[in-house]
């Protein structure tokens, strides 16, 4: 089932109006609102919610439905513009491993076992085709192409292993990053704050089941597809992920509960070789180091355009992410 949210005509709705998607993304349906006004309301009540979006998505897909409409997925929110919390990971250990090589230094043993990961910003999500509002260019604007869960309510203290029935959906996003604010709010060995804008959303979340054979139950084997100015720079592949999101969500929930709704992020999607491109400037600066002693490839510019995707079986599993830089 994929599903999707268009703007309410009630200003008090700031998540929009949730719609079912036809699986080749081209048409919808309006979900009735005594079910549900938005995704963020489906998800506080998903067991009873979901079997009867699932029945409208089935007579949607066989043509059945008729109050479905042609959908334009550029007029789409992000699935949630708030949510009750936003956990991002860092899943991809050759992401780190590069960082730390790039500085001569080498990846300590606790990264392997224990997830890093922030709580960032939750509310102002941004659609897939909103401009990325850069401010200045010397804060070093970067883009992070991410897959992210979305869960039911996770009661506190839930074991990886017991994850796997509080994810309700999937999607893509992209975390843009002021990398050069960054550095200094490390040195505070306080979180990110200023470094961390609001992030964009692929139109679309998808059930699980909806990933076929790519996902396992723990990882997502699907390759996102990055270009920057018109040209590939990288697809790497989300089968490489060392955390798992049963793993992730766990951590996450360690010493909280986390609300239906709650969004985990995977971190920048990375891969061992570097013939698979990369999926953020700031790993392709850091291979870039490794090879050459040196970086060529610049922050974002004004004017740069992002895109990204995933495909399967020759449609797009999300809907993609179009953005300019501002």
């Amino acid at each position: 089932m994929k599903l999707a949210s268009l703007p309410s005509k009630d200003k008090k709705n700031r998540n929009g109006n949730l719609i079912i998607v036809s699986k080749n993304n081209k048409r919808g349906v309006r979900v009735d609102e005594l079910l549900a006004k938005s995704l963020a309301e489906a998800l506080e009540n998903w067991s009873v919610v979901a079997p009867q979006l699932l029945e409208i998505s089935h007579s949607l897909n066989q043509n059945k439905n008729i109050d479905s409409f042609d959908l334009d997925l550029k007029k789409c929110l992000a699935p949630m513009t708030y949510a009750p919390g936003f956990y991002d990971g860092s899943a991809f250990l050759s992401h780190v491993v590069r960082a730390r090589r790039a500085r001569g230094d080498v990846m300590p043993e606790s990264a392997k076992v224990t997830p890093l990961m922030y709580q960032g910003v939750s509310d102002c999500l941004l659609s897939a085709y909103a401009p990325i509002e850069l401010l200045d260019e010397k804060f070093g604007g970067d883009f992070e192409g991410e897959f992210a869960a979305i869960t039911v309510d996770v009661p506190k203290g839930t074991k990886a292993s017991e994850i796997g029935p509080h994810i309700a959906l999937f999607t893509m996003f992209n975390d843009i990053t002021y990398r050069e604010i960054v550095k200094t709010e490390l040195e505070t060995k306080f979180g990110f704050l200023q470094s961390k804008p609001n992030s964009s959303f692929a139109p679309i979340v998808v059930t699980p089941d909806e990933l076929g054979d790519c996902w396992d139950g723990k990882r997502i084997s699907m390759d996102l597809e990055v270009h920057l100015n018109g040209k590939w720079f990288g697809s790497p592949n989300g089968r490489e992920m060392n955390f798992s999101f049963g793993d992730l969500i766990a951590h996450a929930c360690r010493t909280r509960p986390l609300s239906a709704g709650s969004i985990v992020g995977t971190g920048t999607i990375s891969n061992e070789s570097k013939e698979k491109g990369f999926a953020c400037l700031t790993e392709k600066r850091f291979q870039e180091m490794i090879d050459n002693g040196k970086i060529v490839t610049p922050w974002l510019k004004h004017g740069d355009r992002v895109t990204m995707d995933c495909v399967l079986n020759e449609t797009s599993v999300f809907g993609s992410i179009d953005e300019i830089v501002n």
